[in-house]
């Protein structure tokens, strides 16, 4: 009996050995569009089976996790956040055989997967809200209802406070609605269409763990939470108190305690955190279901969503301050002391033994190149891929995309622009499909930014973009000591250092070509190799670099990666065929005993 015992932790105990259980935090996460990423069938929107197509580009470039957008039955409002099934596939996506067939062809190249849990709201055309507005049982207090505050002259319903919608993005654009079967107010912080689900109530909670159980099952590693700050409000319903006059839609929710940001949040992902370490240990699952966290506003806001040691909150908040760093700059370009400061805001606040993470974009931000131009993106790739932690980005940017304001088709909110089709090679619709007109137009870029091209094109982002993969899977990039240094007003550098490695990104960020001055870090190696460089420097990789010498000079918007390694690491997935390989051997040996 006791062998028996023993032997059946032998899949968990061989799959710990073989894997870095928290994956997560040295991930570099891919953000798909499945409706943008790759058509299979001609009819303009992208689809599981064209993603499947695919897969050995994202693993030839160095992902290691994807994170694929809402796949599931929606209404059409929110492209695809606006559920009406949460275990199903929307079926021009696919089927679920088309998607367990993507998880078995993801697991056999080492590439995991997150889904969104969009958890705060359904579809007005959910079953749930549909039985609701009946209050037929259990569904009565699914979601947030209320009696209206009373009556005006016109004896038309008061909402039950001043709670705005968050895409109103104006007080005056009430987050209540009536509604005239069930006689009642429905809070909506999203649009009318997306009513907020009651996440105090039990057997909401029991539907939103059997959901995740559901798609663990069908092989996904973990989940992107959506809209985390906005799960609780205060359960009295009162009044949010009056913004300041500076506040601003960037930070006008951080201002409205009452919606946004809520303790109770905190205390619902630390259930959501013990339910998921539950079900691993039960599962035997070799790796830890990780929970990556939409949170949008100021750090000190962002920061509290780690939780803490007693109560973890989520495994990790995205930090969008690269994401946001056009709109903190309002268009102009940061010197190296202002970029350095912005850094650090984030570096400094993170809570001492949790791992840092970077957000190069999703969709609903700008796209890096359109806001400060391709040469810009290659920092912001640089900042996001080499400073300590996990790194996140939207597809398209490890291509220089840009987004596409000509877009006829808008939608309320103007986010289209930047979600539209990938840009594979310089073929009709860029390669993403070859019906009349796809879904969105391509951006007129495609016929020089795309893959084939740059991948063809030894100087390009792309493969820039390979060579910062290739130094993020090294220890020292994973593990290294991290100091900044300013070497003058426009070159900003940082050093990664772990045991007798230096890796070392030094980065123009002005108009005008700078000297490099090596004077400004300390106990340098005499000689460096470049491990990778932008496509407007001057230098290739490999290029030997003496450091006792002034000549060397970084062109306008040009970065540098420099190592004290004469040869690197190939690019390669995160995750090698071993681990997966002595799992099996040990559920095979445990079955066998047993």
């Amino acid at each position: 009996m006791e062998l028996k015992r023993i032997v059946s932790f032998l899949p968990f105990v061989l799959g710990a050995l073989a894997l870095d259980t928290e994956w997560w935090k040295h991930a570099t996460i891919y953000q798909i569009m499945l409706r943008s990423f790759q058509d299979s069938d001609g009819d303009g929107i992208g689809d599981i089976r064209g993603l499947i197509s695919r897969l050995d580009y994202l693993v030839e470039i160095g992902v290691d996790t994807v994170y694929i957008m809402p796949f599931y039955p929606a209404s059409g409002f929110d492209d695809g956040y606006d559920i009406k099934n949460f275990k199903e596939i929307d079926p021009v996506y696919g089927t679920m055989q088309d998607f367990e067939e993507l998880m078995s062809e993801m697991q056999s190249r080492g590439l995991r997967c997150l889904t969104d849990l969009v958890i705060n709201h359904t579809s007005d055309e959910h079953e749930w809200f549909q039985n609701s507005i009946k209050k037929i049982p259990p569904f009565t207090d699914y979601y947030v209802w209320k009696d209206p505050k009373g009556y005006d002259d016109k004896y038309k319903p008061i909402p039950p406070n001043n709670w705005f919608s968050m895409f109103s993005m104006r007080v005056d654009g009430s987050a209540w609605t009536w509604n005239d079967e069930r006689n009642q107010f429905y809070l909506h912080q999203s649009n009318i269409q997306q009513p907020d689900l009651n996440l105090r109530y039990e057997n909401v909670k029991t539907e939103i763990t059997n959901i995740m159980t559901h798609w663990l099952e069908k092989g996904v590693s973990g989940f992107r939470v959506d809209a985390p700050t906005l799960f609780m409000e205060d359960e009295q319903l009162r009044d949010n108190l009056p913004l300041s006059p500076e506040a601003t839609v960037f930070t006008m929710f951080s201002e409205c305690e009452r919606t946004f940001n809520h303790p109770d949040n905190f205390k619902y992902l630390h259930e959501l955190n013990v339910f998921l370490e539950q079900y691993d240990r039960e599962k035997e699952r070799p790796i830890q279901t990780f929970l990556l966290g939409e949170t949008l506003g100021p750090v000190k806001g962002v920061i509290k969503y780690y939780g803490t040691k007693e109560s973890r909150a989520i495994h990790l908040p995205q930090n969008f301050l690269l994401a946001g760093l056009f709109f903190f700059a309002r268009s102009k370009f940061l010197n190296a002391r202002q970029l350095n400061d912005y850094l650090h805001t984030w570096l400094d606040a993170v809570p001492k033994d949790m791992p840092s993470n970077w957000a190069l974009g999703n969709h609903d931000q700008g796209r890096v190149a359109h806001h400060f131009g391709v040469e810009y993106s290659a920092i912001m790739l640089t900042v996001g891929t080499l400073l300590p932690g996990t790194c996140s980005l939207h597809y398209g940017e490890e291509i220089g995309m840009g987004q596409n304001n000509l877009v006829r088709k808008v939608d309320k909110y103007n986010r289209l622009f930047h979600r539209t089709p990938m840009h594979w090679d310089d073929t009709k619709n860029a390669g993403f499909s070859t019906a009349t007109e796809p879904w969105l137009p391509v951006h007129p870029s495609y016929w020089n930014i795309n893959v084939k091209s740059q991948k063809d094109t030894p100087n390009s982002v792309l493969n820039f973009f390979k060579d910062l993969m290739t130094a993020r899977k090294t220890d020292t990039i994973k593990h290294g000591d991290l100091k900044f240094h300013i070497l003058s007003d426009w070159v900003l550098a940082f050093s990664r250092t772990y045991k007798e490695t230096i890796y070392i990104a030094v980065m123009n960020l002005g108009t005008e070509s700078e000297p490099i001055k090596w004077a400004g870090i300390k106990n340098l190696p005499e000689t460096l190799f470049s491990a990778a460089s932008s496509p407007n420097s001057l230098y290739k990789k490999g290029f030997k670099m003496e450091t006792k010498s002034s000549e060397y000079v970084l062109r306008p918007h040009s970065v540098l990666i420099l190592t004290s390694d004469s040869v690197a690491p190939a690019v390669g997935s995160g995750w090698s065929l071993i681990p997966s390989l002595m799992l099996r051997a040990g559920r095979f040996v445990r079955d066998l005993i047993i």
